[in-house]
């Protein structure tokens, strides 16, 4: 069995009789639909992967950085696809959508058959349940677990292990990023250096919780492999990413076993002769600014004069369409059951921000000097970004991050707020 990797949750599983593709997305020349650009940056080209021929693709979710209908494009229609079983399968669908004719949803129990007697079961993160999903491939006579973006869970990682037995692999994520620290307004430069180094430390726990539950003989890092278009490529350091380098060295410190394998692109682990191939090359946001300046500076689509730009004075106000949108964000809110009464805003770069309530059907507008509440969250959304995600043209949890950005009081974050933002829709 061997292992290749090139960036971010991207890897190809090769055995004796399946290659596998996990998570296809390359952004080479700084193209990007989605606004999320690889880190760092890749020499393999989309036209590229059309060598690689995988007998199956490997979709962990829907999120940008995993699933890019620019890259999968590379792909002939009849390549299988792999998913998980989910309540609401929106992956399955997005897939299909894009024309994919053999999507194979993972049997709770019974996992999915590959080539010969290679096998793989996928499940949904018990923490994430609507969205990601994790994977543990029988390949040759090793065990690999694939956790992509999944956060620990005590309760369904005891239950692999008693499942599975010895995982013998683990490629665990060490750089989960999201908005928080570096695009919350409400914080001060230091206090996003100092939120986003407890951040950098709380995902590795989440590593160690990983390896001490799993306790493979082989641990490869995951990077947080993406960086944000625009602005926010140069605020990247106060994401709470840290490196591979200094995530093993507390685990050998910590006395945990295991062999890490270190690796950048195109770099490949060989499980059967234990060698490996390709250089490992450091990489840092700071050696990384050129290529961070660049990003910074690529137009996003929407920017003035981008793709999806709409000039000031051709603006509408946006009421009537949040009033019905907040109509399917209550219906979900039930279908949830999430009980809450959090007050949220809406600010498109009009006048007025829009204001809602969990608790309300109402809409309004409001002087941002005017907010009267002690707990809120304001959403800054690009004007064209807000109708597109009213129109379900884009969902929030793929674009938050990018283009999004927020001010919180007090400083606490407000899980089944950020949960419903994805259905506030028509």
């Amino acid at each position: 069995m061997k292992l290749t990797y090139y960036v971010n949750t991207m890897l190809l599983l090769e055995s004796e009789h399946s290659r596998i593709l996990c998570d296809p997305w390359v952004t080479t020349g700084l193209e990007s639909r989605s606004g999320l650009f690889n880190f760092p940056e890749l020499t393999t080209t989309k036209q590229d992967l059309t060598e690689i021929n995988p007998d199956f693709i490997y979709i962990t979710h829907t999120h940008a950085d995993h699933y890019d209908p620019d890259t999968l494009a590379m792909f002939p229609r009849d390549t299988t696809i792999l998913v998980s079983w989910y309540e609401h399968n929106f992956t399955a669908k997005a897939m299909k959508r894009l024309g994919f004719t053999d999507v194979r949803i993972s049997d709770p129990e019974k996992g999915i058959a590959l080539n010969g007697s290679d096998h793989v079961w996928i499940e949904p993160n018990a923490i994430y349940s609507a969205v990601d999903s994790m994977a543990v491939f029988k390949l040759d006579d090793k065990l690999l677990l694939n956790a992509n973006d999944c956060p620990y869970d005590e309760n369904q990682c005891q239950t692999l292990v008693e499942r599975f037995g010895k995982i013998d692999i683990a490629c665990v994520p060490f750089g989960f990023q999201g908005p928080y620290p570096a695009f919350y307004e409400n914080l001060t430069l230091e206090e996003k250096k100092s939120e986003s180094n407890k951040k950098k430390f709380r995902n590795y726990e989440i590593v160690f919780n990983y390896l001490e539950t799993i306790k493979p003989e082989y641990y490869f890092p995951l990077t947080g492999g993406a960086v944000y278009g625009g602005k926010k490529a140069l605020m990247m350091e106060y994401c709470g990413v840290g490196t591979a380098e200094e995530l093993i060295q507390i685990a050998e410190e910590r006395n945990f076993k295991f062999k890490a394998l270190l690796m950048s692109e195109l770099s490949t682990y060989d499980f059967t002769t234990d060698n490996q191939t390709g250089t490992y090359v450091k990489s840092s946001h700071a050696s990384s600014a050129d290529y961070l300046k660049r990003i910074s500076e690529t137009p996003g689509p929407f920017d003035e004069n981008g793709l999806f730009w709409v000039s000031p004075s051709e603006r509408i106000d946006l009421s009537p369409l949040l009033e019905k949108a907040r109509e399917k964000q209550a219906f979900w809110q039930k279908r949830l059951n999430i009980s809450a009464d959090s007050v949220y805003f809406i600010d498109v770069g009009q006048p007025t921000l829009y204001r809602l309530s969990l608790n309300e059907d109402s809409v309004s507008r409001v002087n941002e000097n005017d907010i009267t509440e002690d707990t809120y969250e304001i959403f800054r959304v690009p004007y064209s970004l807000m109708v597109a995600m009213l129109t379900r043209h884009y969902n929030y949890s793929n674009v938050k991050t990018q283009f999004i950005d927020f001010y919180r009081k007090p400083n606490t974050f407000n899980q089944n707020l950020h949960i419903l933002m994805s259905h506030l829709h028509l």
